[in-house]
């Protein structure tokens, strides 16, 4: 449902080199659900293959699930880094991140910073307006500072404001 999340998710908001690795912060986002889905559906409809690292083998049920629902016309091909057709998935779902295999996206659906997330072109965050997820949110920011990188922020709320 498109009128649930606002504004657009560009996937590539501020061009890079291509050695460089991007960290991507979406805040302000209304359903961090439904926002996860059409990122994951831009990302595949460009061709990419990727990895959600979750929490928890529940939360990552629960992603499973997600992912079959929505969009309500088709499904977003997904599989846990354990399932025999893992390799020929483009997305991964599973909550160990040495079971991730290698992918040049990584969807961070956790509440820190990701293990073994250099080894990914680009990381995502997707905040919620929610104050404990932000505090998170902001506390993985200052991480990936320290570790010397620059992530990058867009405003889902200033965005579909601004159409």
């Amino acid at each position: 449902m498109r009128s649930e999340v606002q504004g657009d998710f560009p996937l590539t908001p501020h061009p890079l080199p291509s050695h460089t690795m991007q960290i991507s912060f979406y805040f302000n986002v209304k359903n961090r659900e439904q926002a996860l889905c059409q990122l994951v559906g831009k990302a595949l409809a460009a061709g990419k293959t990727l990895n959600v690292l979750t929490e928890s083998a529940a939360a990552s049920a629960v992603l499973d699930r997600l992912l079959w629902e929505v969009p309500q016309h088709g499904f977003l091909p997904h599989c846990g880094a354990d399932d025999p057709r893992a390799a020929q998935t483009p997305i991964i779902i599973d909550h160990r991140p040495e079971r991730l295999p290698s992918r040049p996206l990584l969807f961070n659906w956790t509440g820190q910073v990701a293990s073994g997330f250099e080894g990914y072109e680009r990381v995502f965050e997707i905040v919620d307006t929610d104050p404990d997820s932000r505090a998170q949110a902001r506390e993985r920011w200052r991480a990936y500072q320290a570790l010397g990188h620059t992530p990058d922020a867009t405003d889902m709320q200033e965005l579909a404001r601004n159409g």
